[in-house]
């Protein structure tokens, strides 16, 4: 307790800005006389005119840490006053090497001037992470359809962007979107509650951020540093633009319609020849400059994305009188989606040596959707999604230390709710649903996060070292309310057999209870990171990790006597035919202390550099590391949720007589309403709930991560080649404890009336293995004789994904029998390449091209049967037969008009999926018995994955 109280008073005493959103520059300077005494070395920012100063090194060297990303001039000042200067632009969590030979610089004068514009090429050879940059440049000119900057992700070799529009997140390895996570200025985003790696982002077609304030980001799919946490996986810091000293504003406007849209292909099949309803705009603003010179500067941005929808219901079986009954319910109907995204910035220089940002986020969302197809508008939710963040940072400079830290807040709210709440669902099975949406929720996250980092840059011992420490805790706040089937459902089937039809229900759900789960949890971190330069051409990355949080999964759950009680004779019944260690009951009763904080999140992390020639063009690099990552809190909270809010199953009949085995209620039609569910549960009627039970000493996922490659420069483009291997492990997955594992697996009646009880494991592992290429070349007028400007880039990447066991585990009987089968996002190959240039007459083209090898499905082996020993489940076991399934290529056309001196217009138009690709998914995997016909669907996709052909265009306006 004291430890940690240390920790919050350290942190307090001096707030600042974390170490991943900045860069850093090693010069090294050589000059005739082998000395370099008296040098200094200066960088001044272009934009904001902030300048740090280096700090000199013994080696001769000066180091010039934290620095904000962007375009610098570097100036090297002699003894007798001779100025060398260079330009430097810095990316994202880059380490710079620049070399300057005074002395050949000095030769170049002739005499005429005292200052020399030193040209050259910057290069990053002291760093393992497997790494790449996106610019402000690509962000702005490569083609994209929903100003997401997340998309430009997929420029990283090994990373995958979902092409769900409404689960628009990343991924990378064999690991899911929720292993990664993502920092805007320092400002963790990741969810500690439910899916998509990142807030807001799992179930929505919005953006996480308005682009227009993104100045560029970095991704680390790999041997990422100590100062990253809560990730294992990829990882992205973005930085925000800022003010400077000069006014500069943006303004921009994008349209699509339905007309610029081509007609999906499984609607031509089915014969619907209209196109849907589209209206999409997207708009914004931003502006930046100057408050006091020097001293205070400002931007601020707004984006807007409005559309406007239309979604087909078409029942299911038009049968005449099913086409009586209920086709007043068909048509096309609005599904509107409304998103607002704002952020501002203040940015202070208070004195030389310091640096004050203070800035704000805010998302706000609504969606009408949910429905289409057999599910009609009247079953639409709102979906209601808003993210608020707030950061107050402070760099303070003193000779080799720098001091940066921060203080962050991050409020999130996913609310879907009903937009009829009082109709009571109908479910007329394969033909239509009417009434309101039975389900909605209410999920929150809140954390107060304090956080210092502190760079000594002169420290030497056997070499030079730059040493970075840190701490920061966080108090993080979570809140889930599912009204799961808060608004009854009544399924209504036509099935003669059992005395069916469409005259009564066959069954009802209903849910009662609290819905509401909340917890309070305190995250703690501390890493220490010593980039050890050992000579010139050799630098070894050495860090090391710990994490530890207060109250991740219920530690202080007691478990209910009833339940305790009803497990323990179901354990016994359970080990008569599948031994005792198929359900350790044990292991999942507590009385509030059985589940103790976990402390062995230590996470070594080890990187080396090799600089061949020591002149940064060839560089050997390898590196391998832990790294926790953390359970979700909707990982356990049903273990409390089930059990105070519980869902009732109703089933009903003509006459109250049992069908299929289970007893039934005589129906009346006054049970269709809450009131008459809630008489039936009154008297007892009602079945118990589903028991969750959660292991006792469930400890956190992590991944151990090896990789090794060479970087290469080759004129003007950076290459690299990268060899990498993830193991994860500690993954969570449920299954039945009350059921057999041998003969049929038959489902053992639960003591004391309850349902199933499904209990978790962490026996859940991933395997990856790739072969990554990656080239680049930076947007120049270089290898151009013409002097046209233009840049590209290449990554490929051939990787194994596999893994065992899944979230709910029902084929096989524990997650350990699991077989090792490849991962929904196991493609084998993946080419992307980009491309940016610019035009006579102030043109500008570029091109964003996604080739893939495809993605597998299942196969359901029924052909021998449905038995436990006949039925063959193959999960992920089928691939399509084109060794190309995925090709999607998009370009943008755009021109500039120059109406006065720093002051343009620029329209544009792009084309997604240009040559309008078949990109097919939803493949059919069914294998029925040999008795039976042959599935004529076996092996054929049923969806598209991304879009058909379509354009965009739009226009802007920059001073």
């Amino acid at each position: 307790m004291w430890s940690v109280l240390g920790v919050i008073l350290w942190l307090t005493a001096a707030p600042a800005l974390a170490q991943k959103t900045t860069a850093t520059i090693r010069v090294d300077l050589s000059s005739a006389s082998g000395t370099t005494r008296g040098t200094t070395v200066l960088a001044v920012n272009r934009n904001s005119g902030f300048a740090a100063k280096g700090v000199a090194r013994a080696d001769g060297s000066h180091l010039l840490t934290g620095l904000e990303p962007g375009e610098y001039v570097i100036t090297v000042t002699q003894p007798d006053g001779k100025e060398v200067y260079r330009m430097v632009t810095l990316q994202v969590g880059q380490t710079v090497d620049l070399d300057i030979n005074l002395a050949e610089e000095v030769a170049l004068d002739l005499g005429q001037s005292e200052t020399i514009v030193v040209q050259g090429k910057t290069r990053e050879s002291s760093t393992a992470e497997v790494a790449t940059n996106v610019s402000r440049e690509e962000i702005e000119n490569l083609p994209q359809n929903n100003r997401n900057f997340l998309n430009f992700a997929t420029l990283a070799p090994g990373v995958r962007v979902s092409n769900d529009e409404f689960k628009k997140n990343f991924s990378s390895g064999a690991l899911e979107a929720n292993n990664t996570n993502v920092f805007v200025d320092g400002v963790s985003l990741k969810n500690n509650v439910g899916e998509g790696g990142l807030v807001g982002q799992d179930s929505s077609r919005g953006n996480p951020f308005p682009q227009l304030a993104v100045s560029g980001f970095r991704v680390v799919s790999q041997n990422y540093k100590a100062e990253y946490e809560q990730a294992g996986g990829a990882i992205i810091s973005a930085i925000t633009r800022s003010g400077g000293n000069d006014f500069h504003g943006d303004v921009f406007l994008s349209f699509q319609n339905e007309a610029l849209v081509a007609r999906d292909y499984f609607a031509v099949q089915r014969g619907e020849l209209e196109r849907p309803e589209l209206l999409r705009s997207q708009f914004g603003a931003a502006l930046g400059g100057p408050i006091l010179k020097d001293k205070l500067h400002f931007f601020a941005t707004y984006e807007g994305n409005v559309q406007n929808r239309a979604n087909q219901v078409t029942i299911g079986n038009p049968t005449e009188e099913n086409l009586s009954r209920f086709g007043e319910f068909q048509g096309s109907f609005k599904s509107p989606f409304r998103e607002h995204l704002g952020f501002a910035k203040l940015t202070w220089r208070p004195a030389d040596n310091q640096t004050v940002d203070l800035s704000a986020s805010l998302r706000t969302e609504t969606d009408i959707r949910s429905f289409g197809g057999i599910v009609s508008v009247e079953s639409a939710e709102n979906v209601r999604n808003n993210v608020l963040t707030a950061a107050a940072r402070h760099q303070l400079r003193l000779g080799s230390l720098t001091n940066e830290a921060t203080f962050q807040f991050l409020h999130s709210r996913f609310n879907p709710i009903a937009a009829n709440p009082g109709v009571v669902g109908q479910d007329y099975e394969g033909v239509i649903r009417l009434g309101g949406r039975d389900t909605s929720q209410d999920i929150g996250q809140q954390a107060f996060t304090l956080r210092d980092d502190v760079t000594f840059a002169n420290f030497e011992w056997a070499g030079q070292h730059v040493v970075k420490t840190g701490a920061q805790v966080s108090l993080q706040q979570y809140q889930i309310e599912r009204t799961l089937y808060g608004n009854p459902l009544f399924r209504f089937r036509n099935d003669a057999a059992n005395g069916l039809s469409y005259d009564f229900p066959a069954e009802a759900s209903y849910g009662i209870g609290d819905p509401r789960v909340t917890s309070n949890n305190t995250q703690l971190g501390v890493y220490l990171q010593d980039d050890w330069e050992i000579a010139k051409r050799l630098t070894l990355n050495v860090g090391v990790r710990w994490d530890v949080e207060s109250n991740p999964l219920n530690n202080h759950y007691v478990t209910p006597e009833d339940v305790r009680a009803a497990v323990e004779e179901l354990a016994g019944i359970v080990a008569e035919t599948n031994g005792p260690d198929f359900f350790p009951v044990e292991n999942y009763l507590t009385n509030g202390k059985q589940r103790p904080v976990f402390l062995g999140a230590v996470q070594p992390r080890l990187g080396v550099a090799f600089d061949v020639m020591n002149n940064g063009r060839t560089v050997l690099f390898a590196g391998a590391g832990r790294y926790y990552d953390r359970t979700l809190f909707n990982t356990g909270v049903d273990e409390r949720l089930r059990l105070q809010y519980q869902v009732r199953t109703f089933r009903f009949s003509a006459d109250g007589s049992p069908r299929n085995g289970q007893p039934t209620i005589a129906w009346r039609p006054e049970y269709q309403s809450r009131e008459g569910l809630d008489s039936l549960i009154e008297s007892g009627v009602a079945p118990a709930p589903e028991i969750f039970l959660l292991e006792n000493d469930t400890k956190p996922q992590f991944s151990d991560q090896f990789s090794a490659g060479v970087r290469q420069q080759i004129g003007p483009a950076n290459t690299s080649l990268t060899l990498t291997h993830i193991r994860s492990k500690n993954g969570i997955g449920f299954y039945p404890a009350n059921r057999r594992s041998t003969g049929n697996r038959d489902f053992i009646p639960t003591p004391g009336g309850f349902g199933n009880v499904l209990i978790s494991v962490d026996d859940r592992t991933s395997v990856y293995s790739s072969v990554q290429v990656s080239a680049e070349k930076s947007y120049s007028s270089e290898l151009s004789k013409w002097g046209i400007e233009w840049g590209a880039s290449l990554t490929y990447t051939f990787g194994i994904a596999r893994e065992r066991g899944t979230n709910f585990n029902f084929d096989y009987p524990t997650v350990k029998d699991s077989p090792v089968t490849p991962t929904t996002t196991d493609e084998r190959h993946r080419l992307v390449l980009s491309g940016i240039v610019g035009l006579p007459l102030q043109f500008k083209l570029s091109t964003l091209i996604t080739l893939g090898s495809g993605l597998p499905y299942t196969i359901s082996d029924a052909s021998k049967g449905f038995g436990p020993t006949e039925f063959v489940l193959s999960r992920n076991g089928g691939r399509a037969e084109d060794f190309i399934q995925f090709s999607q290529v998009d370009v943008r056309l755009a021109k500039d008009f120059t109406i006065a001196e720093g002051r343009r217009i620029n329209v544009f138009a792009e084309s997604f999926n240009l040559f309008n690709s078949k990109n097919f998914g939803g493949y059919d995997g069914f294998i029925p018995p040999e008795a039976e016909p042959a599935n004529p669907k076996f092996g054929q996709p049923s969806s598209l994955v991304g879009p058909p052909r379509s354009f965009q265009f739009g226009m802007g306006y920059s001073f």
